[in-house]
């Protein structure tokens, strides 16, 4: 029997970066790590219309990275998971530099990597 997508592993954490992948997403869970915002707040964050950022906030609500209390017609939202968003956006909002390797030191570990797991294979 093929393995579903949610039985494997990393299925939850692919979720939620499948969920921060996208500017207006970021731009609003970086505000909510500063305080839980209503609907009209966030919106003025962000340059698009209403019904977009509804389909945004959806997204980010499904993979459970944010939740709300409704009061009346009062949406607000907050980080349903602090700790993993407020780390991802000081993560993401660091320097990551390229760093390229010549083709020989890569062949090199990757042919020395492999000898080692075949090596170990045949102890077993």
């Amino acid at each position: 029997m093929p393995k579903s997508q949610l039985d494997l592993p990393w299925s939850e954490q692919a979720q939620w970066l499948r969920a921060m992948a996208h500017p207006v997403r970021l731009i609003v869970l970086e505000a909510l790590c500063e305080r839980p915002r209503c609907v009209k707040d966030i919106n003025s964050l962000v340059p698009i219309v209403q019904a977009h950022l509804s389909q945004h906030i959806a997204a980010l609500r499904k993979a459970k990275l944010i939740d709300c209390h409704i009061n009346g017609a009062l949406r607000c939202y907050y980080v349903a998971r602090p700790t993993l968003v407020k780390r991802m956006i000081r993560l993401l909002s660091q320097e990551h530099p390229t760093r390229s390797r010549d083709c020989r030191s890569v062949l090199r570990e990757a042919r020395n990597d492999g000898a080692g797991s075949r090596a170990a294979r045949q102890q077993e």
